[in-house]
Formats: structure tokens, C-alpha cells, sequence
């Protein structure tokens, strides 16, 4: 994989630069899919595929049983991903912008690869798997209520890693955006110059390496795009650990935090006008994960320094690294400038860390290892609609 990587210095060069994009409108940007649940549950949303990101989602609405059909996501994206060495050895590199998970890297879907579901073309090749699945108790007291959720993704080949981009929509409103790294390494005792990833006879740790993936999701609820509110919400334990204190604080402008185990904090994303029937804001909330992964990066990048970044929408702002826009920041540092986001049309940029060390049971074939988090609709309705 080093050796991948390296010579990805001289395919950057070739990388082309990308232009502005116009915001995003309320129409239908690429194709169309409905999930109806036996409930009555739906989702529908619109996907294209972009040959730098691949998989880009657009229009995302969500409707409960009985309840209003409302917007949740203008658009949602895997915006970057950047591959590092621990040792810094070779400069990291932008796989997203550089290579591109579209075009030529996205792999052609097959009945074998998509069992029990349907498959979707785009430009004439089936690319993406579109199937339903059990997801488990939605609730379980004195009754229980089983519930499913709507998965599609897509699968991308990058020399000897392979990439699945993977949405989940579950019949209750939650979100689950997921990214699969797999891949092939060298047996024991073969060459390893092709990939940099060493697995001793005595089966000693080959290089380590880093995964930063970088997700843009950029929230217009319900009907008006540029009218949403951004709220942290802390629980801070007492010196005893025996209580916790919570406040709530809106967030006016451009911020970037970082993740606090020892602090409960989330965040998120309400409307500032509509509101459930029992009169609350409806918003969807970030639940972040991957907590035991290390924040270090081997460059000491200052924009890998937090995790959650919130800026105001800009046309621009694409990537969330080595973004190649003119006039524009080049990465999410730079894109918070301060701006005010409190009644506008927000972006929240989300960062998971993926730190591996291959094992020799990764030797041929490196098992799947998946990063997602999820968005969790909050007083989207006014009681369980299930």
C-alpha cells in the first residue's frame, strides 16, 4: 500500500481541478428512489454518482406514519478520504480528490454482489445495490415492534483497497452512513514492495496506517433551506462523577469542536420554525462514534485537530481537504471564517479516524472494517409514531 501511495504523487499531478458548483436546488439532482415500509414509513431521496466522491445524495425526505412529509438532508456526501501512514514516511494522501471513487474506480453491481435486491445503473452499468433488512427491536416492554431499515451502496476499487460506501435508512428516521475498508495484502513470504504492508513469518505487525474519512452534510429542513439552528448540547459530571450538570448553547457562528469522552456532548441541527404537534423544534441529531480512535495525525494537519465542523453553505466549499475550488478555503479550517449560521442554511462536516494495524489474518484477504455514525431524527414527531 506504501508503494500505492506513493506513487499517487504522480498521479495527483494529473488530478483536475474542479469546478464551482451552483447551491443546490430543490429539484432532483441525478435519480430517484422510494422506500415505502410496511408501516407506511417512506423515504425518498435522489443519488448521482460524481467522479471524484462517487455516491452523492440529494433531496433526502423522511415521512413517519401519519405524520407530515418533511426534508431532511439537501445534500449528504463522503467528501474525502486521506490516507497516512503512522510512521509519516510518504505524505499522506487525498484519495477523494486525487483518484476519485467515481468514474472508472466504481465498480460494476451484480446479482452476486447485491443478493435479495436491486440493482441500479448508472451511465449503463449496474453501480449501486439497493436492499432491505432487518434491523432488530424498534421497541421491546410489554410488547415488541421488529423493524428494517433501506440500505444502498456502492464499491470502489483504489489499486489494492476497496472502498464500500454504504447508506442505511431505517423505518424510524434514523440515518447510517458507513464506510467499508477492505482490500488484498501479500501472503506470508511474498514480495510486500507492491503494497508496503508487510506480514512477517513470525507474524510481526506490517505498517500501520491511518484512514481520515471526511463526511459533508449539508441540512435544509422541511421547505426553507437557510433557516436552521445549530444547538451543543453538554452533560459535565461533577468532581464526585456522581451528577451531571447539562446546558444548551446555539451556536451563532463558524465553529469547529472536538469530541470529549468525558464529556457527553452532541449536537444538533433544528428547524427554526416548523415544529412537531406537541410544539417542539424538530432537528436531527449527530451521534458521533469511533471514540477510541487516536486524533493524531502524522503531518500535526490543524484541520484533523477537531471533529465536527459547522460552517454556512458555500458553493465552493466541496471537499473537506485539498479542496482545489479558486477563491476558496482549501480544507474545513479554513472554512470557518466566522460567519454567522444561526437562521441559515447550515453544513455539518463530520470526521471519523479509522487506525489500523494489519494482522497476518489480513494476508490475502483484509477483512471488511467499517466506520458509520448516525443521524438521529429528535422531536421529529410528537410521540412514537410505531
Amino acid at each position: 500500500m506504501k508503494a500505492l501511495l506513493s506513487s499517487l504523487s504522480l498521479i495527483s499531478l494529473l488530478a483536475w481541478q474542479a469546478p464551482a458548483v451552483a447551491a443546490p436546488s430543490s429539484d432532483c439532482q441525478g435519480e430517484q428512489i422510494n422506500k415505502t415500509f410496511a408501516s407506511g414509513a417512506m423515504w425518498d431521496f435522489c443519488w448521482t454518482i460524481k467522479d471524484q466522491e462517487g455516491l452523492v445524495l440529494s433531496q433526502v425526505h423522511y415521512q413517519a406514519p401519519g405524520t407530515a412529509y418533511r426534508r431532511v438532508l439537501g445534500e449528504a456526501s463522503l467528501s474525502q478520504i486521506e490516507a497516512e501512514f503512522d510512521d509519516g514516511a510518504v505524505d499522506p494522501k487525498f484519495v477523494t480528490t486525487q483518484l476519485g471513487l467515481g468514474g472508472n474506480k466504481l465498480l460494476t453491481q451484480t446479482a452476486q454482489n447485491c443478493p435479495s435486491g436491486d440493482l441500479h445503473a448508472w451511465n449503463g452499468r449496474n453501480v449501486l445495490c439497493a436492499s432491505t433488512h432487518k434491523a432488530g427491536y424498534l421497541y421491546k416492554y410489554n410488547t415488541q415492534r421488529q423493524t428494517e431499515r433501506f440500505e444502498i451502496s456502492t464499491s470502489s476499487q483504489i489499486g489494492p483497497r476497496n472502498y464500500t460506501l454504504r447508506w442505511s435508512f431505517y423505518e424510524n428516521g434514523t440515518i447510517e452512513p458507513a464506510i467499508g475498508l477492505s482490500g488484498i495484502l501479500p501472503a506470508v513470504g511474498e514480495s510486500t514492495a507492491q503494497y508496503g504492508w508487510p506480514v512477517g513469518a513470525n507474524g510481526e505487525i506490517g505498517s500501520s496506517f491511518m484512514d481520515h474519512y471526511l463526511w459533508r452534510l449539508d441540512f435544509d429542513l422541511d421547505d426553507i433551506a437557510n433557516d436552521d439552528v445549530v444547538e451543543e448540547i453538554s452533560s459535565v459530571p461533577t468532581p464526585d462523577r456522581l451528577r451531571k450538570t447539562k446546558t444548551l448553547e446555539v451556536l451563532n457562528t463558524e465553529t469547529a469542536r472536538s469530541l470529549n469522552p468525558e464529556t457527553k456532548r452532541f449536537w444538533r441541527i433544528r428547524d427554526s420554525a416548523a415544529r412537531n404537534a406537541a410544539g417542539y423544534f424538530i432537528s436531527y441529531e449527530l451521534v458521533p462514534s469511533n471514540y477510541d480512535q487516536s486524533r493524531t495525525n502524522s503531518r500535526n494537519e490543524a484541520w484533523l485537530q477537531n471533529d465536527v465542523y459547522f460552517t454556512a453553505y458555500n458553493a465552493c466549499e466541496r471537499f473537506a481537504a485539498n479542496n482545489p475550488t479558486t477563491n476558496c478555503g482549501e480544507n474545513m479550517a479554513q472554512f470557518v471564517s466566522g460567519q454567522n449560521i444561526n437562521r441559515q442554511d447550515v453544513v455539518l462536516w463530520y470526521k471519523q479516524n479509522n487506525h489500523y494495524l494489519p494482522r497476518s489474518e489480513d494476508s490475502n484477504r483484509m477483512g471488511t472494517r467499517w466506520s458509520s455514525f448516525k443521524l438521529l431524527p429528535r422531536d421529529w414527531n410528537a410521540q412514537n409514531p410505531f
